[in-house]
């Protein structure tokens, strides 16, 4: 009880220190910032490729992940057996099983996409998909989407996260998990529904402000009628669709027009202004800061537009911007991130399926359970969604567990690699600084921990083996759970 008041009484001292508000931090380097921005944490390697061929070569190395070889990975993610399944399958083998076997579709899309996020090469892709997957979010344990996000993750999400917007928008609407998540797939002449057609416009293409009205919604869910779902695909059913003429944002469609009536409405947001100013915005957000300039949103929207909707170009934009290289440390980490961070700069090993089940439940304790927010809008990409006292606590909690498990743990992390030769309390400091965050201390910041490692000793003088033992897993839980490790 005693060590643990005295560790959360360091932890205070350290937000006060160094209060949980990136403006009193000491920056970290460019190369740090692009990994936190740019993959689920910085690993030695990546760190080092950074290094090596500098930030643009990097970036364009990232923003080609087809020719980066992630075959470790993909030999892990081969042993989950429905990943490759199509809709019928996965219905056919899971959908009418027991309890257990309903879960599993579910349970392996979550494992994959933890792993890929852990152990992935292809980080930039890694981070796209998310964005994406939150973009045109579905709620993973709802309905028929337990069974067909697998396939619109496959082939909606990752095929398309780096390619062309308009692409992505279409792939979408057609997907199976889509139609049955927001109700397309019950949209028909006699009885429209609206609801794809509301979230199309405010969550997937315009944004809320973006010009369109009541009407256009109401139009728009006419152009979509009759499009469903048969034999677990997509299907376009004629009998259901309303043939007569509509007008959606001042463009005229004439009658007796079948499926050209929901594709043209694709290609018309797909391309819109609007469209270019929300997605320039959203990536905004989640690469540079909570509420980036207008200016710069303008400037992305163009490159967006002029390029096709280009993902990659749009990308690259921002990432070689002036306004990236200085946003150092304005985006908070969500769990997601903090997570797979902390297990990444900890070198964690994870030994077989316990550890991922650990994982998942620390994602689920944190708040972001991969695929799994309950609203279309996805999760909150902002600070003041994520800060807050039980939402540290839980981080703590969840590192300190990190660090105190052994060696043959499910997920442990060897103390001893981290701390090399360091022996020292001020040695033992510096180097797990060094090696889990990557970036400089404040002179009180380290004092501190430096006195606590010491506890009352010689800060030059070498610890005895046991306590070096503890010390260092000590000192790296409060590393990991300081205001240091909690931005990107």
């Amino acid at each position: 009880m005693q060590a643990q008041l005295a560790r959360r009484s360091l932890l205070t001292a350290l937000f006060a220190a160094a209060p949980a508000q990136s403006s009193t931090l000491p920056l970290p380097d460019a190369a740090i910032h692009l990994l936190g921005r740019t993959s689920f944490g910085l690993t030695e390697d990546s760190l080092a490729r950074v290094r090596a061929i500098g930030a643009d070569a990097y970036i364009d190395e990232q923003l080609a992940p087809e020719l980066l070889d992630d075959g470790p990975v993909e030999a892990v993610l081969a042993g989950l057996e429905t990943l490759p399944l199509s809709n019928a399958q996965i219905m056919r083998g899971y959908a009418a099983g027991s309890a257990e076997a309903r879960r599993i579709p579910l349970m392996q899309l979550r494992s994959a996409t933890v792993l890929r996020q852990l152990y992935s090469r292809r980080q930039l892709l890694e981070v796209m998909v998310e964005f994406w997957s939150n973009h045109f979010n579905i709620t993973h344990t709802e309905g028929r989407g337990r069974y067909y996000k697998t396939s619109d993750d496959r082939d909606v999400i990752r095929r398309h996260a780096l390619g062309r917007f308009g692409d992505l928008l279409r792939a979408s609407a057609h997907s199976p998990a889509m139609l049955a998540y927001l109700d397309n797939a019950s949209n028909v002449v006699d009885g429209p529904n609206e609801n794809y057609a509301r979230e199309l416009m405010e969550l997937h293409t315009l944004g809320v402000d973006g010009g369109y009205t009541e009407a256009d919604v109401k139009e728009v869910a006419r152009c979509f009628t009759g499009w469903g779902i048969r034999n677990h695909e997509y299907y376009f059913f004629p009998s259901r669709h309303d043939f007569g003429a509509k007008q959606v944002l001042g463009l005229s469609l004439p009658a007796n027009r079948g499926e050209e009536d929901g594709l043209a409405v694709l290609d018309l947001l797909a391309t819109h202004a609007s469209t270019a100013r929300f997605i320039a915005r959203k990536l905004l957000v989640r690469f540079v800061e909570d509420a980036p300039a207008a200016a710069l949103v303008d400037s992305i929207a163009t490159v967006f537009r002029s390029s096709g909707g280009d993902i990659r170009a749009t990308l690259a934009a921002i990432l070689k911007s002036a306004e990236f290289r200085a946003s150092v440390d304005r985006k908070f980490k969500r769990p997601a991130e903090y997570i797979a961070a902390s297990l990444r700069a900890s070198g964690a090993r994870m030994n077989g399926e316990v550890g991922l089940r650990i994982v998942n439940a620390a994602l689920t304790v944190q708040g972001q359970e991969p695929l799994s927010w309950p609203a279309p809008n996805g999760y909150p990409d902002v600070q003041g969604y994520w800060l807050n006292t039980a939402a540290l606590l839980a981080r703590w909690n969840f590192v300190l567990a990190l660090l105190q498990r052994g060696p043959n743990a499910p997920l442990a992390v060897d103390v001893v690699a981290l701390r090399g030769t360091a022996t020292t309390p001020a040695a033992l400091v510096d180097r797990l600084a060094q090696r889990l965050l990557h970036r400089p201390l404040t002179e009180q910041a380290r004092s501190l921990l430096i006195g606590y490692a010491a506890a009352g000793g010689d800060a030059d003088a070498a610890l005895p083996p046991r306590q070096l033992d503890a010390t260092s897993r000590e000192l790296g839980a409060l590393l990991l759970a300081s205001p240091y490790a909690q931005y990107r």
